[in-house]
């Protein structure tokens, strides 16, 4: 079992390196794909290789350097790294140095050429493997309730944020994140009336990712930490139905965890790994501890202490 010193402040790092590592489908696409030399993405894949090829624990000082290097004013070193920010810089990244340019859909004759064309535009025209992997997408929809014309958009995500409510379930969370929103007519205006009115905003999933990241919202902000108890679910089931694109139901599985304990001002993180046999390994920097599967789960159904959650689709 591999661990990552901590170099200083460096917890965040180590603890999403793990979670990226034991991850198969994860490790394998970073792993395989295209790069430049001098990139963020052959220092990740040479972090790759010592640990998972060469089964060895490491002190990442090189690693480390490029990493502050590459995030200069955004991450500084020996202060606390925020693990959901930095798996969503840590993506982008990766994305602006691995993706290709793609051409846009020919014809915007449907509700798919609709959400096909506006995840292009957010994606900045490209496409990576990775992307493929890890993002998902929403469905907006306004409704004016002066002529009761509806308006259609698109975004992607690439970790579900969800607000924290005390003793619900993932599963729930999700849910109450999807409601309906009723509003007094503000700055929008209708595109087929041209009013500025009332309206009514839902979001739905239109399309879930490989591997599902969710990030709960236990910061209001950085002195404020809600450690509301969270019953993190072993599996999430989405029928068909929940979501817009899905035609048979399916499954995901609990794959890892990013833990924090503390604040953002004082606290530290590591990182819990489904090892696919019965058991979890728990990474606390270079101290690494196995777990029965029946612990973690017992330790799952009042848990205030996940921050980032990693499901993955059950084969089919």
């Amino acid at each position: 079992m591999e661990g990552i010193d901590n170099l200083g402040g460096t917890c965040a790092i180590n603890s999403l390196l793990q979670i990226i590592i034991r991850n198969e489908k994860i490790r394998s696409t970073i792993f395989n794909l295209k790069y430049d030399e001098n990139t963020f993405t052959k220092e990740l894949n040479e972090i790759i290789d010592l640990i998972y090829i060469q089964k060895q624990s490491i002190k990442p000082h090189k690693f480390i350097n490029y990493f502050f290097k590459t995030f200069e004013g955004i991450f500084n070193r020996f202060e606390q790294i925020d693990i959901n920010e930095l798996w969503l810089f840590i993506y982008n990244k990766i994305f602006d140095e691995t993706s290709i340019s793609i051409l846009p859909p020919n014809n915007i004759l449907s509700i798919n050429d609709k959400h096909d064309y506006d995840i292009y535009i957010n994606n900045n025209k490209k496409r990576s493997e990775l992307t493929t992997l890890v993002q998902g997408s929403y469905l907006n929809i306004i409704e004016c309730s002066n002529c009761n014309y509806k308006s259609y958009s698109f975004e992607p995500f690439i970790s579900m944020s969800l607000d924290i409510e005390e003793n619900e379930t993932i599963a729930n969370l999700i849910i109450n994140s999807l409601k309906i929103e009723r509003r007094e007519a503000d700055d929008w205006k209708c595109e087929n009336c041209k009013n500025k009115c009332s309206y009514i905003k839902c979001k739905r999933i239109w399309k879930l990712p490989e591997i599902l990241f969710i990030s709960l919202n236990r910061f209001k902000d950085i002195y404020n930490k809600d450690n509301s108890p969270i019953y993190i679910n072993e599996c999430l089931n989405f029928n068909i139905g929940s979501i817009e694109t899905l035609n048979k139901d399916c499954k995901y599985n609990i794959e890892s965890i990013g833990v924090h304990y503390g604040n953002l001002m004082g606290g530290h993180y590591t990182a819990l790994c489904n090892m696919r046999d019965e058991t979890y390994n728990y990474y606390n920097d270079e101290i690494i501890r196995k777990y029965k599967k029946e612990e973690v789960l017992e330790d799952l159904k009042m848990n205030n202490s996940g921050y980032l959650i990693i499901y993955e689709k059950e084969n089919e």
